[in-house]
């Protein structure tokens, strides 16, 4: 690649940190792939499990949308969780027709189990950097995520 080449996409700075991003998204999908192996789940069902953790409330759609499956897939996987005890199914009290899925602890424990050994490694690594540059780099991340998503939309059109 040329220097003219290199400038039109950024700088070599920046090429590099998108380079690494690539690297450790497919370091992260291999980690998952061998745990998900581990503990006789499917990859999905951790991506289901991992966004009804990180969000307040959840519903079957949130998860459709969020993992990109139909409806009926999504059925199929949560009545899998629900049978293996990670999630539970809830009616909203104000309106019965509407569903919260929540978390179980034992969805807690189970993801504990495979994620501690990469927060552990992880945290080797974080634990070197100061507060101040944490929060520079979280903020990053939560830029380059918002980016991402707008690839995915922009890609998802074309």
């Amino acid at each position: 690649m040329t220097n003219a080449n290199r400038r039109d996409m950024g700088s070599a700075a920046s090429d590099d940190l998108v380079r690494e991003l690539r690297i450790f998204a497919g370091e992260i999908e291999r980690y998952i792939l061998q745990m998900s192996h581990t503990h006789s789940m499917h990859r999905t069902d951790l991506a289901a499990i991992a966004l009804v953790m990180d969000r307040e409330t959840t519903t079957p759609k949130d998860i459709s949308d969020g993992l990109g499956l139909s409806p009926s897939a999504t059925t199929a996987m949560l009545d899998r969780l629900e049978r293996a005890g990670h999630v539970t199914r809830e009616r909203v009290e104000t309106d019965r027709r509407s569903v919260h899925v929540e978390i179980t602890d034992t969805a807690i424990a189970v993801g504990g189990s495979m994620f501690g050994i990469l927060a552990r490694h992880m945290r080797q690594v974080l634990d070197t950097q100061d507060d101040a540059e944490l929060a520079r780099t979280a903020a990053l991340m939560e830029q380059i995520n918002t980016a991402t998503r707008a690839a995915s939309a922009e890609a998802a059109g074309a």
